[in-house]
């Protein structure tokens, strides 16, 4: 029998799956401000109230309540199980589904022991820089390049001294185990036919890589002498794929909460230079090519991507080289523009000359990717001529015809009819017979997309979720589609979504965390929760359990997960709806954000489960804090003031007494 799919393997999926592609493929979607609708597949309406947000990778219909991430709607849509629909997405992909064995075990064991070993030499890199009698050659490279202690510290610059074997005794430690996963991890150079194993990164700045889980993965080099090479990267291992990693991007989403603009550089300087002028939002590719898996994984993040290169001939190459991986990435909504600096600019230097606003303005000079596909493309041809102009559009052709359906497509078909003047409606079917190189490689190996317009199975389809708790505050958050701008569609489905979708104050922080997973590290007190029998509060805890140890998860993984551990249960329905929540736009007091709110709602939650208590239950779990804030000490003291004079409540003073005191020695 097959074994489970690893979660792990899921995870990567749903990364590399873009929802807009896979609802794009199978109906038609209009873009609308963030997000993109259309008519509901899963209801009969005239005019559109499903919605998909590509930001939180996740749909939602705001007339029939049918809702999800991209796996939840080739189920719906596909009329598929859970593991078909994983299987499609991962044909989509050109994966192969792992299943977990007790061999698979082992293996996601050896990747966590992986991370564990790549961080210790993370902090033995950084540790050498600050301590080494011979870093000063490393801190004085870096402060000529004029970066802070603030910006070393943000990217985990380290450095790896002089020496053959350094790494490896301090980390290594003579261990068998850790020497060979030092040398999985790529940290060491194994020469086995002379019996010698020695550490990769000698005498150079190290820069950690990391994962969008802020894990370290691998690390780059700057070399301080005259060794070449000047840069070294990590080699490919279990854990890090140069094809599909970025440095800079982890900082960049920490930094940033919102990512306009993503601008693509060359190197690790290039990202850290601009983020000293507070220009965060730099990425850089990792010794390798601009690939396809680097571009989805960008748009995920942003909307526009700039091209920042060299303006040399190596420039130009990379440029053409990165507009042909680009173009079948250039969906409605996201865009792409090219800046090329002077000849011997870089964005490191360019930055200290001009300072981080003239820099944005070059930025915002940069050539939009249509001005620069055709001024390739007709580059050396007389396009005033009838032969330069049928050259023009057979060049031109497998060019557009790589770029997917929509707006951008149709406008470029245009610009060519203009510049041919041929009819663009002539040149559609023209163009529609030329494919790209790229086309032709995976034309024989794309699965065939199963359409169909027929109604899911019921289960497919979230029931109406309504509970609420009487005299709650936060019950009155009522989420009416219909207050939110989310777009016309007839009355009777306004009336039908009117029905009071009234959350309790478990579920509002529920549905606040599902959003935005960062929420997670406000949560400090939950003792009173974990006491408590209400399902909501359980439900709650368990998702605060799942996003602390999946810290990169979004709103799409999370779901993912519940659905292949909990299958289509009512739970999973409830994040579902819960997790749509943002899309209905709820209500929000003027100048609070949603850390505020979700603190807000935490305190009143924890309040309303002190309340329901005994003040003497309630003394003892504060009793069990090890270390009281001022709130709590206060706490104590209003509780000391309601007992009574009996020998229990007696005994209990004298255990507040006994605390506070041990408190106060403690401070």
């Amino acid at each position: 029998m097959a074994g489970r799919i690893p979660q792990s393997f899921i995870d990567d999926l749903l990364d590399r799956s873009d929802i807009v592609d896979i609802v794009s493929a199978r109906i038609d979607l209009k873009k609308a401000g963030k997000s993109y609708k259309a008519c509901c597949p899963f209801h009969d309406e005239k005019t559109p109230s499903f919605t998909v947000a590509q930001d939180k990778q996740f749909y939602y219909c705001f007339g029939c309540g049918a809702g999800g991430n991209a796996l939840g709607f080739v189920m719906a849509f596909d009329r598929v199980d859970f593991v078909t629909a994983i299987e499609m997405l991962a044909g989509n992909a050109g994966l192969e589904v792992p299943r977990e064995a007790q061999r698979d075990s082992v293996q996601v064991a050896k990747k966590d022991n992986l991370y564990d070993i790549l961080e210790q030499s993370q902090q033995y890199f950084r540790q050498q820089l600050k301590q080494h009698n011979g870093a000063a050659t490393a801190v004085n490279y870096l402060k000529n390049r004029g970066l802070s202690g603030k910006v070393a510290q943000q990217f985990g610059i380290g450095y790896a001294p002089p020496g053959w074997d350094n790494l490896l005794k301090a980390v290594g430690a003579g261990d068998p185990g850790k020497l060979q996963l030092l040398d999985e991890g790529g940290m060491l150079v194994t020469k086995p036919e002379e019996s010698k194993q020695y550490d990769r990164f000698r005498h150079r700045i190290t820069f950690p890589i990391r994962d969008q889980r802020g894990r370290t993965i691998g690390f780059g080099g700057r070399v301080l002498d005259d060794s070449t090479p000047k840069y070294l990267n990590s080699p490919e291992t279990p854990v890090f794929h140069k094809g599909r990693e970025l440095y800079g991007l982890y900082e960049a989403r920490q930094k940033l909460s919102n990512i306009s603009q993503l601008i693509m550089v060359e190197g690790y300087m290039d990202v850290i230079a601009l983020a000293q002028f507070g220009i965060h939002n730099a990425v850089a590719t990792l010794g390798t090519a601009l690939t396809a898996d680097h571009l989805q994984k960008l748009f995920r993040y942003t909307s526009e991507l700039v091209f920042c290169f060299d303006g040399d001939k190596a420039g130009r190459r990379a440029a053409e080289r990165s507009l042909e991986v680009a173009l079948p990435q250039m969906r409605d909504g996201v865009s792409c523009r090219f800046l090329f600096l002077q000849e011997g600019e870089d964005p490191d230097t360019l930055v200290r000359k001009i300072g981080p606003e003239g820099f944005n303005r070059q930025l915002s000079r940069a050539q939009p990717l249509s001005e620069f596909l055709f001024e390739q493309l007709s580059a050396g041809i007389d396009c005033s001529s009838a032969d330069g102009k049928a050259r023009l559009a057979k060049q031109a052709a497998p060019a557009i015809n790589s770029i997917p359906q929509g707006v951008f497509r149709q406008l470029l078909l245009a610009e060519l009819a203009e510049r041919t003047g041929i009819a663009a409606e002539q040149l559609k079917e023209y163009v529609a017979s030329h494919q790209s190189p790229g086309q032709r490689r995976t034309a024989a190996t794309a699965p065939a997309s199963s359409h169909s317009s027929s109604q899911p199975p019921a289960s497919a389809l979230p029931p109406e979720y309504s509970g609420h708790l009487e005299n709650d505050p936060y019950a009155d958050y009522e989420f009416d589609p219909s207050d939110g701008g989310e777009g016309d569609y007839d009355a009777a489905q306004q009336r039908r979504q009117r029905s009071k979708m009234r959350l309790s104050s478990a579920q509002f922080v529920t549905a606040l965390l599902l959003n935005h997973p960062q929420l997670a590290e406000l949560v400090e007190q939950r003792e009173l929760m974990q006491l408590s029998a209400d399902p909501e509060l359980k439900l709650f805890l368990r998702l605060l359990k799942v996003v602390e140890a999946n810290p990169h998860y979004k709103p799409s993984n999370i779901i993912a997960y519940w659905m292949g551990t909990h299958g289509a249960s009512e739970e999973t329905e409830q994040l579902k709806k819960l997790a749509a929540m943002e899309l209905l736009q709820p209500p929000k007091q003027a100048g609070r954000d949603d850390d505020q709110e979700f603190l807000d709602a935490l305190r009143h939650l924890q309040q309303k489960l002190a309340r329901s208590q005994p003040a003497g239950q309630q003394i003892e779990q504060l009793l069990a804090v090890t270390r009281a804030s001022e709130a709590q000490i206060k706490q104590l003291h209003k509780l000391w003031l309601s007992l009574s004079a009996s020998e229990a409540d007696e005994a209990l003073k004298v255990k507040i007494k006994q605390y506070l005191a041990e408190q106060r020695a403690n401070k």
